[in-house]
């Protein structure tokens, strides 16, 4: 059985529909590697937070059951009316209809679209207003959004005396207010005030013109899944008509409290549009769904007979009443997108379950009304239950697999502990910095039972905890070789503090008050101070402040240098790829914490790819190795003849002999040729102590190896870096903090013979083709040290071009080095 030990990017574009601004569910193709990997054909699949319907197709589309369960009624209501949603003939049918049915003695649209008439400002023709923009003080609109057909004005404009009469003439708590306050919460419920408050979130008008909408729909369409298809639009209505977005800004809303300005789009028009992108949507003709549990578990002999028998069971309930039924060990893996603490989500859900479904949906989400943002050890204890009734549920070596994006530490803190807490053992933490925060965790089911742990000696269990975050946050930094921010070492740490058993052993901590979150956290926040590390402020351009190694001696060549590497021999080995197969070949080659960013992997594939089609690269006809060792061979050429015509004198590297000799070019071979002060023999590259003794030394080459060419003459040396990618290791800070990896040291004065020479200019250069600049910058950007030491070395960057460029200029002068 294959084992993923590395990052499963997405597929595809993100989920969309109802829902999807406050759901996070499972990457497209991320549940498909890891079902191929650890499941067989036949076997069974949960979705244990069913948030839409990828993981379902695709454990079909690979032979396996399915079955989805999620506590919030409205996310199974979107899932399985996209499951079977109707062709679009009998969509568009069915929308006529519902458009054309009586209403007031109208057509539903015409009564819908008068609760928004009013006058075009310009002409005074009758138009129907696109929404209104309402001050929350005035409880009332202010302006309107129009567009006259007419005379074809169109934007916003002062309401008028004729628009508020308009507005009065609905009842604000008339028979459609109190027939949605009764579906939410029936006359008794303790819960009914706060439904009612919840209904404050919407203005009369759209109240009625919503609620108009569900008696319709349910009247026309008593059955799925045409109602089911309805509901799920109206679903869409129900979030963008609320009081809850602002006239300027549409993203999700994160508290219950309408803004001081907000918008009160048209419904009829939002339910049109809500419709025309459900127009788009098609059901996946592999999935079929199961009336009951039991036609999953053991098909019947009618539906053998038939061919096809059920493959997915879908419905609203928890976790742990599932567990009640499903035989212990029948499962081969858990694919789960764990909610995140959303208590405004959770409202809306109450308060739209008992709208669309009735009064025992919102039942389902009451428990949930009230919670805190805040409230981690609540999160904590109920995910810990739900982790306990997957352990019931999953076949011994069976995985349980999370993904989830978040930028909240303790969220990833809290799913750790309950996992462990419920006798998981992590497999791999993986994580990838790109959309907020993207984890990839896979919990393995052990053959041994969880044993709980003795009462732990605190200090103890501290001392422990404190070493080992500290272990941990050397080591990501030493195998990724660049500084990283806090997260990447948060996740590293919480691996090994999980892997080591140190927080299943936290949890045996039984005192009143006692919370195993935040005990650990304080333990990891001090070790990470106390680690022998260094904090890289935040600034203009690094909106984030990094941390990297005192002592970075031991530290891998930067990840950055190493993603380029391989990105460029993928593109090398393969005629074309699109962006899924590149990924397929690359994030195994980075395993664990090496998962590279996505923008590292974009900027790499720029640098050296061509788009041929849309969607698909190759390598630059360029950036062929013979093409680019020819440029690199003819740089060092025109660098030789240029140093000379500028009167300098040219040292070539060792490796550059050959072509050298081919030019005719000749060197001094005695050093009593050089002149004083003057080098141009080439140290022996089998003779390395050359550099210390030599009169190399004497100019402070000690590294000279490292350059291609190197101009000098009395007080200024030119040394020039020939390469043909943005590899930019050599130059990290190799020592601590205050000694910088320059290949060429910067002294103000070199011992000469028993006197002083002063060098009043070195100068560095990097030469690399222009294809490479954007990719450079992108390291730079990325890596404050790197940045840092280009600047002390006073290095600068020729691109090849202008190299060639200045050669074959007829007249040139020295300062036309610094133009290119």
């Amino acid at each position: 059985m294959a084992r993923i030990n590395y990052f499963v990017p997405g597929k595809g574009k993100k989920s969309e529909g109802p829902l999807a601004r406050y759901l996070q569910p499972m990457p497209a193709g991320v549940a498909a590697a890891y079902i191929e990997a650890y499941t067989e054909p036949g076997q069974i699949v949960l979705d244990a937070f069913c948030q839409d319907e990828t993981i379902l197709c695709e454990a079909v589309r690979i032979g396996r059951k399915a079955i989805g369960v999620n506590f919030n009624p409205l996310t199974v209501l979107v899932v399985r009316s996209r499951l079977t949603w109707p062709d679009s003939h009998q969509l568009d049918t069915s929308f006529t209809r519902l458009s054309n049915s009586p209403k007031m003695g109208v057509h539903l649209q015409e009564h819908l679209e008068a609760l928004y008439n009013t006058l075009c400002p310009h002409c005074q023709h009758p138009v129907v207003a696109d929404y209104f923009i309402w001050d929350r003080e005035l409880e009332q609109p202010v302006e309107k959004g129009y567009h006259c057909e007419l005379c074809g004005s169109r934007g916003l404009a002062r309401v008028d005396s004729a628009d508020l009469e308009t507005l009065d003439s609905i009842e604000k708590k008339g028979f459609h207010y109190w027939y949605i306050v009764d579906r939410v919460a029936p006359r008794g419920e303790d819960s009914r005030e706060q439904a009612q408050r919840l209904l404050g979130l919407y203005t009369p008008r759209n109240l009625y013109a919503l609620a108009s909408l569900l008696i319709k729909i349910e009247a026309l369409f008593p059955q799925p899944p045409l109602q089911d298809a309805f509901k799920a639009i109206l679903l869409s209505c129900l979030d963008a008509c609320s009081n809850l977005y602002a006239a300027e800004d549409r993203t999700r809303p994160y508290r219950l409290h309408p803004p001081a300005r907000f918008i009160e789009l048209n419904v009829w028009k939002a339910f049109e549009a809500a419709y025309q992108e459900a127009r788009l949507w098609r059901r996946s003709p592999e999935v079929r769904l199961a009336g009951n549990l039991e036609e999953i578990l053991a098909p019947n002999l009618l539906s053998w007979a038939k061919g096809r028998p059920p493959n997915t069971f879908l419905e609203a309930r928890t976790a742990r009443s599932l567990a009640r039924e499903l035989p212990e060990g029948k499962t081969a893996l858990i694919a789960i997108s764990p909610p995140h603490l959303d208590p405004t989500f959770w409202s809306l859900s109450y308060l739209w379950s008992g709208w669309l479904l009735g009064p025992e949906a919102a039942t389902a989400l009451k428990p949930l009304l009230g919670r805190k943002r805040a409230d981690w050890a609540w999160y904590h204890r109920a995910m810990t239950a739900f982790f306990r009734a997957l352990q019931d549920i999953l076949q011994t070596q069976g995985r349980s697999v999370l993904t989830f994006a978040t930028e909240t530490p303790v969220l990833l803190e809290a799913l750790l502990l309950a996992a462990n807490g419920a006798g998981f053992e992590l497999e791999n933490l993986l994580y990838q910095p790109d959309d907020g925060g993207q984890h990839r965790l896979s919990f393995v089911k052990t053959m041994a039972p969880a044993v709980s742990p003795p009462m732990p000696n605190l200090e103890a269990l501290a001392d422990e905890i404190r070493h080992l975050s500290g272990l941990a946050a050397e080591e990501v930094l030493k195998e990724r070789g660049e500084p990283l921010a806090l997260s990447w070492l948060h996740n590293a740490i919480y691996a090994r503090l999980s892997r080591t058993g140190c927080l299943y052993r936290t949890l045996a901590m039984k005192e009143e008050d006692f919370s195993a979150l935040d005990f650990v956290a304080e333990q990891v926040e001090s070790a990470i101070e106390e680690a022998d590390l260094i904090r890289l402020d935040a600034t203009d351009e690094l909106r984030t402040p990094l941390w990297w190694l005192r002592k970075p001696e031991e530290a891998a060549a930067p990840l950055s240098d190493r993603v380029e590497e391989a990105v460029y021999q993928i593109l090398r080995d393969n005629l074309i790829l699109n962006h899924q197969a590149l990924d397929e070949v690359l994030y195994p080659r980075f395993p664990g914490f090496l998962t590279p960013e996505e923008a590292l992997i974009e900027a790499c594939l720029e640098s050296y790819a061509e788009e041929i089609t849309p969607g698909h690269w190759r390598l630059r006809e360029e950036d062929q190795e013979a093409h680019r060792e020819e440029q690199r061979m003819q740089g060092a050429t025109q660098l030789i003849r240029l140093g000379r015509r500028l009167g300098y004198r040219v040292w070539a590297n060792p490796v550059w002999q050959e072509q050298i000799s081919a030019l005719g070019e000749s060197f001094p071979t005695e050093p009593s040729a050089m002149g004083e002060g003057l080098m141009t023999e080439p140290p022996s590259p089998q003779s390395k102590e050359s550099f210390a003794s030599g009169p190399w030394a004497r100019l402070g080459l000690s590294k000279a190896e490292g350059f291609d060419v190197v101009w000098y003459e009395e007080g200024t040396i030119h040394a020039f870096l020939l390469k043909i990618k943005a590899t930019l290791g050599h130059f990290r800070k190799e020592k601590g903090v205050g000694k910088t990896a320059g290949i060429l040291p910067s002294p103000t004065s070199l011992q000469h013979g028993g006197r002083s020479e002063q060098l009043s200019e070195i100068h560095r250069y990097l030469v690399i083709p222009s294809e490479r600049i954007a990719l450079v910058e992108f390291k730079l950007r990325r890596n404050p040290l790197l940045r840092k030491a280009m600047a002390d070395g006073h290095w600068q960057i020729i691109k090849y071009c202008h190299l060639a460029w200045l050669a074959k200029a007829r007249e040139i002068d020295r300062h036309d080095l610094k133009k290119i």
